[in-house]
């Protein structure tokens, strides 16, 4: 379903209850305009800037999605997590407004920023993110309500790696997982278990468009086979995760740590804990509960990298 948001009397993005019932139905929505084509190209540029940097690879935040640390070639789809930790503006732009609008309308006023995170598929040779639910990259102690948006920082097509999400699939439960090429090194994870991708429906977007999906639907993009690089910017809304009360462990986190996680750990056992915790605080996100989260996730980061 592809819509244009509706602002109300506040200026404010607006949901139609037919766009929250097909959200509520199949776990993903498409919206033609989420950002002006001004503000696409100030983040952009933002980006491209935090890609030529590296930003954060001596904390694990830069790092290839799908290669392990024995790929010889080049970079072909760099990642940045958290780019707004290096670029605090991302957070002050109108589409990061809008954006947690639309994701209230979802969720309930409870919900709050997550996190960020920046892709970047190179010209003819990124490639594809392979079909996984966001559900299978989080930590299995917790319960998790949440909203992804994806917006495109161009037109996005099939060429060009665009949003690919089957149906329903949010009703079902974390699926088996495994690491890409069962490459435990790499970022990446992948959907083993049986699924039909022939249902799949692909979502090409205008530029300052955006996906919006469920963590448990299952999901893919495509490689970039264009002459231009493709960006996205993906923000993740929620509620703060809650201890679950059944016992559940997903085996694909078990394996050993990518070159990022080790990064990540040795940084966070250097003095990077505090840093972390002085900048969610800076951007006032942590109320008791997420403190309790971020505290159990910091732990385990620290001693076992993941």
């Amino acid at each position: 379903m592809k819509n244009l948001w509706l602002p109300n009397s506040a200026n404010m993005l607006q949901l139609t209850t037919s766009q929250i019932q097909f959200f509520t139905d199949h776990g993903y929505l498409t919206l033609d305009a989420l950002a002006d084509v001004e503000e696409v190209q100030e983040i952009r540029t933002t980006l491209e800037r935090l890609f030529r940097e590296r930003a954060g690879e001596n904390e694990g935040a830069y790092g290839d999605l799908i290669a392990g640390k024995g790929q010889l070639t080049e970079e072909n789809s760099p990642q940045i997590l958290n780019p707004a930790y290096y670029a605090p503006r991302l957070l002050k732009t109108k589409y990061f407004r809008n954006a947690l609008a639309v994701a209230r309308q979802i969720l309930g006023d409870e919900a709050r920023f997550f996190l960020d995170l920046s892709i970047l598929k190179k010209p003819s040779i990124g490639k594809a993110t392979p079909w996984h639910q966001d559900g299978a990259y989080r930590d299995p102690r917790f319960d998790y309500k949440e909203v992804t948006i994806w917006l495109a920082l161009q037109d996005v097509c099939v060429e060009n790696g665009c949003m690919n999400f089957i149906p329903g699939s949010h009703k079902r439960p974390v699926l088996e997982h495994r690491s890409v090429n069962d490459d435990s090194t790499s970022q990446a994870l992948q959907c083993v278990q049986p699924f039909d991708s022939s249902v799949a429906i692909a979502c090409p977007l205008p530029t300052g468009g955006c996906t919006i999906h469920d963590p448990g639907i299952l999901h893919y993009a495509g490689p970039n086979i264009s002459d231009a690089p493709r960006f996205a910017y993906i923000m993740v809304f929620g509620a703060s995760p809650k201890l679950r009360r059944e016992k559940r462990v997903f085996k694909w986190l078990e394996r050993g740590g990518t070159a990022n996680q080790m990064r990540k750990r040795r940084w966070m056992l250097r003095g990077g804990i505090f840093i972390t915790a002085w900048r969610r605080l800076r951007r006032g996100d942590l109320d008791w509960q997420s403190t309790v989260y971020w505290a159990k996730r910091s732990i385990r980061v620290l001693r076992r990298g993941s």
